[in-house]
C-alpha cells in the first residue's frame, strides 16, 4: 500500500554500520585475492595462502581498540594526578577535552539535517517539528487547525 517514493532515508548509525560492514567485505575480497596461488612450487614469483592474522593484528584492526587505548590512558593519567593530589584538576580539565573531541568525530552527511534549524541550509526543519507558529495556530483556532492545513 506504501508508494515507492515514500521510502524513507536510512538512519545515520544504520548507513555508518552498512558501510563498516561493505568495507570489511572488500578487505576480506582483497585478502582473499592475494592469497590465492599462482603455482605450487616455491619462490620469488609464486605465492603461498598467508597464514591467518595473529591475535594482535585482529587487536590492532578492531573498531574499538582505539577507543580503549584513549581510556586506558586518561585512566592511568586520572591515577598518576590524583596520586600527585591533582586529581580533580585533571578530571575538570579533561572534561572540556572530552566533550570536544566526542564532537569532533562525527560529521553530518550532505544531506542529513541538524536537529537545530538554524544550521540547516534555508532554515529547513524537521518533520514533527513544534515551531510557535503551530503552537499560535493551536492557541487561536484549536489542535484541529493543524489536521485541516497539512
Amino acid at each position: 500500500m506504501s508508494d515507492s517514493s515514500d521510502k524513507e532515508e536510512t538512519p545515520p548509525h544504520l548507513a555508518r554500520y552498512r558501510e563498516y560492514k561493505r568495507k570489511q567485505e572488500l578487505r576480506k575480497q582483497k585478502k582473499s585475492a592475494s592469497k590465492s596461488p599462482t603455482t605450487n612450487t616455491p619462490g620469488p614469483t609464486s605465492s603461498f595462502s598467508e597464514p591467518p592474522a595473529s591475535t594482535l593484528d585482529r587487536f590492532i584492526n578492531h573498531p574499538l581498540t582505539t577507543p580503549l587505548l584513549k581510556l586506558t590512558v586518561w585512566f592511568s593519567l586520572l591515577l598518576f594526578f590524583a596520586h600527585h593530589q591533582f586529581g580533580s584538576v585533571f578530571f575538570l580539565f579533561s572534561v572540556p577535552v572530552f566533550v570536544w573531541q566526542s564532537m569532533e568525530e562525527y560529521k553530518r552527511g550532505p544531506k542529513e539535517l541538524s536537529a537545530y534549524s538554524v544550521f540547516n541550509k534555508n532554515l529547513e526543519r524537521l518533520d514533527g517539528t513544534f515551531t510557535s507558529e503551530q503552537w499560535e495556530r493551536e492557541l487561536k483556532y484549536g489542535a484541529a487547525a493543524i489536521r485541516k492545513q497539512n
